[in-house]
């Protein structure tokens, strides 16, 4: 692909998770692709084999843009400091990132949506997805605990499964108050949840 075609193809996919995190993913079209793009819906298809195709491009841009915007600024020499930052970055990263507070998490759209949808590429890849990015969290929760940051009978499982929880609430629920208070409160949330798994908090006189 020539470098034109490169950054066509990044636009359009740009302009994709923008819609995709207003407005969700299923029924995203060629049609309104052309629309944002203001390309026809021939330069578009040219970009991709179908439909399923583009939804699924939308979602692996979208992970591109979340290791960047979230995980690799999220890196700590302290590894309990690394989760509490991850949290942090992810708390509201596309609607930071795209300056607009009516965006919400795309790929908690598109579990929401295909979680009950007949198999299809588009919902293994969105399931995929997800457990890679619990995965991760796990993982990182995992090192705290080896290094006696955690309580050493605390599962990482567990702890990521509660923090992920709590960002799926915080996803949903954000805009039922004020962003502020929504974000304040959602960090308050994953500290006190932290909290009680700490090594110090088991330490008694």
């Amino acid at each position: 692909m020539s470098n034109k075609g490169e950054r066509t193809r990044k636009e359009i996919l740009k302009q994709s998770i923008i819609f995709s995190s207003k407005f969700g993913l299923a029924d995203i079209t060629i049609g309104q692709v052309s629309k944002l793009c203001n390309m026809s819906r021939t330069g578009v298809i040219s970009h991709f084999k179908n439909k399923e195709d583009m939804q699924i491009a939308i979602l692996q841009f979208g992970e591109d843009l979340y290791i960047d915007r979230v995980i690799k600024p999220a890196w700590r020499e302290n590894h309990l400091e690394h989760v509490e930052a991850l949290l942090d970055n992810w708390a509201n990263w596309t609607s930071e990132m795209f300056n607009d507070y009516l965006i919400s998490c795309p790929f908690i759209k598109a579990v929401v949506e295909f979680q009950n949808r007949p198999d299809s590429p588009v919902r293994t890849f969105v399931i995929d997805q997800q457990n890679r990015l619990i995965d991760y969290l796990r993982h990182r929760i995992q090192r705290c605990i080896e290094h006696d940051l955690l309580i050493p009978d605390a599962k990482s499982h567990v702890i990521a499964y509660e923090l992920y929880s709590l960002y799926l609430g915080h996803a949903i629920t954000q805009h039922t108050v004020t962003f502020e208070t929504a974000d304040a409160m959602f960090r308050q949330s994953v500290k006190r949840l932290l909290k009680q798994y700490r090594r110090e908090a088991t330490i008694t006189d």
